[in-house]
């Protein structure tokens, strides 16, 4: 959906009756910053998601050589071409290491070709970083990537990364009772009942840019974080574009959780307590059609069908839940 023909803007201080809510959207440069860091500002400025502060040595490897990308512009007899370096995982397996390959990928309009520089290790159990099976004759600077991986990893043992940071903010902007907009990246609608949580979410961007510790090497700003809010007007047309978007968005989450109640019967769990989390789940999904149906002032039973076939597959895993329960009793 073309954003600017989401976005009207009515109202100064968005507080009369034509404001249906905000369109809002943030974008996240690449972001190391201290745990220790994240949970103070979250105590300075009152916000309700916690990071999680434990790190391990296999999350800091992998998120350190994640970073490591580089695209390379070259010219061969007359012909241009594009290669790409990153690190991937690799089959190798050791129960005292992990280890991750640089590759350098040729891009070419049929097939691209992959060629391997190194390996990158880590050595579980000292914590250090291991470099082998170096292609010497690749002519690129494996050391040099080796280096930045190593210095990225002394980073990440102490800090937490952008998709930690993402997951803070999506748990914060669920709390705004928001509707994912089918859009690239990080674009919601926000009613108009929680317009107000947006500045803190705001501040806590602002905050965490800040204490960024990642550097770009092109010389980008890794201290400006991109996020903004615009108000949606309380029209017939609006809201039409709202019911289509939260039709888009529960789709997805039935999907999903479709998906993990089978999964949860096909592997025979007989949890009450994770039994007792879906039917929050599915009873959040049916208040927030409610509360959307009042806020867009129309019937959204377009999804009724595929939530009753989702009921119909907790109603299945309770029985089997209640079923286990029972033959414990009696086998006592």
């Amino acid at each position: 959906m073309d954003a600017k023909k989401l976005m009207v803007i009515n109202s100064a201080d968005g507080q009369c009756e034509e404001i249906l809510g905000k369109y809002m959207y943030y974008s996240l440069p690449h972001l190391i910053v201290k745990a220790e860091k994240i949970k103070e500002i979250c105590g300075q400025i009152g916000f309700p998601i916690r990071v999680n502060e434990k790190i391990s040595l296999v999350d800091a490897f992998k998120s350190a050589t994640g970073v490591i990308r580089d695209r390379i512009e070259e010219r061969f007899n007359g012909e241009r071409f594009t290669r790409l370096i990153y690190c991937r995982d690799n089959k190798r397996v050791d129960e005292d290491a992990v280890s991750r390959e640089l590759v350098e990928e040729t891009l070419d309009e049929t097939t691209n070709t992959y060629r391997k520089l190194a390996n990158f290790t880590l050595d579980k159990t000292d914590g250090s970083l291991v470099l082998s099976d170096v292609d010497a004759c690749s002519g690129r600077d494996i050391q040099g990537y080796f280096e930045r991986a190593q210095s990225l990893f002394e980073l990440y043992k102490n800090c937490i990364g952008s998709r930690s940071i993402e997951t803070m903010a999506d748990k914060y902007i669920a709390g705004m009772h928001a509707t994912g907009i089918s859009a690239r990246g990080h674009h919601y609608f926000v009613p108009k009942a929680y317009m107000g949580k947006i500045d803190l979410l705001e501040d806590f961007m602002e905050a965490v840019a800040q204490e960024n510790l990642f550097t770009y090497t092109d010389g980008r700003d890794a201290k400006y974080i991109s996020i903004n809010s615009m108000y949606v007007a309380d029209d017939e047309k609006q809201r039409r574009k709202m019911a289509n978007e939260f039709y888009i968005d529960v789709d997805k989450r039935i999907d999903d959780y479709q998906e993990r109640i089978e999964h949860l019967i096909r592997s025979g769990s007989t949890s009450k307590k994770i039994l007792d989390r879906w039917e929050l789940k599915l009873q959040s999904l049916e208040a927030r059609k409610r509360e959307y149906e009042a806020i867009l002032k129309q019937d959204l039973s377009g999804m009724d069908e595929k939530y009753s076939l989702l009921r119909d597959t907790c109603d299945q895993f309770r029985l089997r839940v209640r079923n286990s329960q029972v033959f414990g009793v009696m086998a006592a």
